[in-house]
């Protein structure tokens, strides 16, 4: 109370719907009116609640204080927020303890004030709790202690809540966004808490045409659509701003707005008119402070429509990707006016970003939520199911077990993928995140932060390098005159306290622990001892030799690092059968095939058409191209920035031949002196990419350094490339040299590229032929991560 429409009876309404809708079904919603003006009042909200009869029900969904205080044996907690005001929105400076002697003088007992004073929720029972607090309030309700807010009601209330949501009274913990799973005291330390970004029951949201600035919310301070004014007003985008809802801070708003005849305040709009101003706009400011999850943000996209937030937003933060789908921008003025200017100021741009947005949420649908929650009660044994707020069917495809949590823990983000390393995490986990969701906590430049999805139940979230991280990184690279941002993470954790607090909160939520590389270790020790999966990309200690060179102090630190992550480890995976046998000889470990498993590198050969000579020479034709190209892809990563070399050599020895190199390795050498018959296009769009690969003559992986396996092989494989290679960048992939591809030495290359351009057609043909089979084979990544999901699945047994 007061009664208002938002966020939350979207939820319950959507909910209800799409649960009535399926056989068998039977779903009610009860809501209780919950005033809190005063102790008094919350005190009796929380008996009514605990005092409400459900045994009639199957299953109950408790979403938001104090609906948990219910009492039923197959209780579901999806959490919306805690009465927030006594958690993460408490006032700063109010203390937080408080004089015990104060509730021992109005009759509380002993053991019931040490309970508050310490939070202890197992040492007191819900009814004995309700029963002190509610007494003493009873005795004396104007004493001084009951200041709301203050320290006893905040111990109080959070204390109530605890209990409340003990695990013996709760069978699930989920929670609308990782921001609410993530706060203070929200649920019970240890307990694992699943993450459900939940759809909007807004119909009618579709993209249309580019008019407005429009932004939608209650009008509360903790929306600060005061700060989207001030920008609107500063930046001079000459389209008008649109604001809909009402609250207490409308009037303070209007007068913000006064004078300007571009800002119009839309008042509460009905569902048809919401929509058709989300149609309208060209973007979508939403700026709050914190926000739980943010319906707007979600609306916003599925108009196709850009959204502006902050750094600060909470929520919002999951779902938007920076310059993708959105901006996300500092809690000021001026850095949201600049937004503004640049969505405004390029209208194909902004629609670009809108229906990038669209695609990214358009998995979020109420058929997925009703299986999550329903699956994650106890199942009847039999019948059709009634369940309050929520129902429950007879045991089908809707009551399927809900998917464990496999937190992953990596020092560089996934998108956008162009790299090796980035290749395979994101060909890897978005398959494995068909068994299980995987999240994903990474390390990334100042400028990154928040929640990206980059597939149903796959997400990374993007923890921004301290200022302190990148001092200690930038002086280790000046020492070794190399990448060190993993090195860095390794030696420094404690540089990096976002990083870890992160860490924490997935490893307390996770079912798995993995990470990927061995320099996530460290972090994960510094927080938490629970078991892990080491993800080996590499032989470490072998790659970075050849990084390091005369560095040996770095290398034996690598070496260190990495014979700590095999040996403790409850399952090592390598890329290759080589590199495993590396490890185990290197580290002297004892296995019998069960804790060192190879999962190698792939492709996803379905998604990668075959070309055919006839098409290859249509495309060239097509675009003048008369000679011969050869293509390198790689990122800027030692070994590959010495394959560049032996290319711009073989270049030099055949000028005939014009070569085309990709990815960030170009940014790596651009100031090297090359042949004119050398392009650096660097990093390309997928698209691009895939042109390149069409049309090229012969792919390059003149590799002579490094460890791992190289997934540009596969690549160019797969699209049906010939492929010239030395004998060591082929390694752990089996490839036959001579059936497979052309072999060359590093000091012979232009012979070997001139060998693969002097065979016949149908000579290529049989090469290509064999190289994709042996892809189609063992390279793909769906039957890859079926294995390694089975293997995972198998630790949780």
């Amino acid at each position: 109370m007061p009664f208002v429409i938002g966020g939350a009876e979207n939820l319950w309404w959507g909910l209800l719907d799409a649960l009535n809708a399926r056989p068998g079904i039977q779903a009610d919603l009860l809501k209780v009116p919950t005033p809190e003006r005063s102790m008094g009042e919350l005190l009796a909200s929380y008996r009514r609640f605990s005092q409400l009869d459900l045994s009639h029900f199957d299953l109950v969904i408790s979403t938001k204080y104090p609906a948990w205080a219910i009492r039923h044996r197959n209780h579901v907690v999806y959490l919306q927020h805690t009465l927030r005001g006594l958690y993460d929105c408490y006032p700063p400076g109010m203390p937080t303890h408080f004089d015990q002697d104060a509730l021992l003088s109005l009759g509380m007992p002993v053991r019931i004030v040490d309970a508050l004073a310490n939070c202890r929720a197992a040492d007191v029972e819900f009814d004995d709790l309700l029963d002190a607090l509610d007494a003493a309030w009873q005795r004396s309700p104007q004493a001084p202690c009951w200041a709301f807010p203050g320290p006893v009601t905040r111990a109080a209330i959070r204390l109530l809540d605890a209990v409340a949501m003990r695990p013996d009274r709760i069978v699930h913990y989920a929670a609308i966004s990782r921001v609410v799973a993530a706060r203070d005291g929200y649920f019970p330390a240890g307990v694992k808490v699943a993450v459900h970004h939940h759809p909007t029951s807004l119909k009618g949201l579709a993209p249309g045409p580019q008019q407005t600035l429009f932004s939608a919310s209650r009008l509360d301070p903790a929306k600060r659509i005061d700060l989207i004014i001030k920008a609107y007003r500063q930046s001079g985008v000459d389209m008008p701003l649109h604001i809909a809802g009402s609250g207490p801070d409308e009037a303070r708003l209007r007068e913000a707005a006064a004078g300007h005849s571009g800002i119009r305040f839309l008042g509460r709009v009905p569902d048809a008119v919401l929509a058709q101003e989300y149609a309208r706009a060209v973007c979508v400011p939403f700026v709050p402070r914190d926000e739980d999850y943010g319906l707007i943000t979600l609306e916003a996209m599925l108009s196709a429509k850009p959204v502006i937030t902050t750094t600060d937003s909470g929520g919002p933060l999951e779902l938007i990707e920076h310059e993708r789908s959105g901006f996300v921008v500092e809690p000021d003025a001026d850095a949201l006016a600049g937004a503004m200017q640049r969505v405004c100021g390029d209208l194909p741009r902004a629609l670009e970003m809108g229906l990038a947005g669209r695609t990214r949420v358009a998995h979020l649908d109420w058929n997925s939520l009703c299986d999550a929650l329903v699956s994650a009660g106890r199942q009847p044994a039999s019948g059709n199911q009634r369940v309050g707020a929520a129902t429950q069917a007879a045991p089908s495809v809707v009551t399927r077990r809900a998917k464990p949590v496999l937190g992953v823990l990596n020092t560089y983000p996934i998108a956008p993928v162009i790299s090796g390393g980035k290749l395979r995490l994101h060909g890897l986990y978005s398959r494995v995140a068909e068994q299980f969701q995987v999240q994903f906590v990474n390390l990334a430049p100042s400028h990154l932060r928040g929640v990206r999805n980059l597939a149903a139940d796959f997400s990374e979230e993007l923890v921004p390098k301290s200022q302190a991280f990148a001092e200690v990184e930038q002086q280790l690279e000046n020492t070794l005159g190399a990448s060190v941002e993993d090195l860095a993470a390794a030696l420094h954790p404690g540089t990096a306290p976002q990083w870890l607090d992160a860490i924490d909160a997935l490893a307390r939520r996770a079912d798995l622990i993995v990470c990927s590389h061995p320099y996530t270790m460290p972090a994960l020790r510094k927080v938490s001892s629970r078991a892990f999966v080491y993800e080996a990309h590499n032989v470490e200690a072998d790659l970075k030799a050849d990084i390091y060179g005369s560095h040996r102090w770095a290398i034996d630190q690598v070496s260190a690092l990495e014979r700590r992550a095999v040996l403790d480890a409850a399952l090592v995976t390598a890329c290759s059968a080589q590199d495993r046998e590396r490890m185990v000889g290197l580290y002297g470990v004892e296995d019998d095939g069960a804790k060192l498993i190879v999962v190698p590198n792939g492709i996803d050969v379905t998604a990668t058409r075959l070309r055919t000579a006839a098409q290859t020479q249509r495309r060239r034709s097509a675009l003048r191209v008369a000679n011969p190209l050869a293509l390198f892809m790689g990122s800027a990563h030692g070994p590959n920035i010495d394959a560049a070399r032996l290319v711009i050599e073989a270049a030099a020895q055949l000028p005939s031949v014009h070569f085309v190199l990709l990815g960030s390795v170009c940014h790596a050498i651009e100031a090297w002196e090359r042949p004119a018959n050398v392009g650096l296009l660097g990093v390309v769009s997928d698209a691009e990419k895939a042109s390149w690969l069409a049309i090229c003559d012969v792919g390059l992986n003149p590799v002579i350094s490094g460890s791992g396996t190289n997934l540009k092989l596969l690549e160019y494989a797969a699209v049906g490339l010939p492929v010239v290679s030395t004998e060591f960048g082929a390694r752990g992939l089996g490839y036959c040299a001579g059936e497979e591809y052309v072999s060359a030495d590093a000091d012979a290359f232009a012979e070997g590229i001139d060998a693969m351009l002097q065979l016949t057609q149908a000579e290529r043909d049989s090469m290509v032929h064999n190289a994709r089979c042996r892809v189609e084979a063992q390279g793909d990544w769906a039957a890859i991560a079926a294995a390694y999901s089975q293997t995972l699945a198998q630790i949780l047994e």
